[in-house]
């Protein structure tokens, strides 16, 4: 091999070294979860809202036993425990509220502790009652000219 040509194998192998290395850490990053859109499920508590029960998901900072107190607390009392904050949801749909700590103003689902609350099972499911059945018509006043 010639000098020019052990250069040009050194240089090689040093960019396919890089191109591996690239693509490992291209992998790594490509297969973990998206932290700002994982959820836990925290499981559902009886709820005192137009759904019989609640489902509470942690966002981030906060254990599910935690989530479920305060998602309860927020929903049967309308007050959060200290430092939580919650807020009711809009647009109907089964989102009841958020709740979280940690910061002062913006979404609250951004905060460093954060869990949301939707409903499960709404009480008023399934078609309305049947109407009750009409009261009988009177009967007819006799005729005045028979013939």
């Amino acid at each position: 091999m010639t000098r020019s040509t052990s250069r040009l194998a050194a240089i090689a192998a040093a960019a396919i070294a890089l191109a591996f290395a690239a693509l490992l850490a291209g992998q790594s990053t490509a297969t973990a979860p998206a932290a700002s859109g994982a959820k836990t499920d925290c499981g559902t508590y009886d709820s005192a809202s137009t759904f019989d029960r609640g489902q509470v998901f942690a966002i981030r900072g906060v254990n599910c036993r935690k989530a479920r107190k305060v998602a309860k607390k927020y929903d049967h009392k309308g007050t959060a425990p200290r430092p939580w904050k919650c807020a009711l949801a809009h647009g109907g749909g089964k989102a009841l509220f958020s709740c979280g700590y940690g910061e002062s103003s913006g979404d609250i689902r951004d905060w460093p502790h954060a869990l949301i609350a939707k409903g499960v099972n709404r009480s008023s499911t399934g078609p309305p009652p049947p109407e009750p059945p009409s009261p009988p018509t009177p009967p007819s006043p006799p005729d005045p000219y028979p013939y």
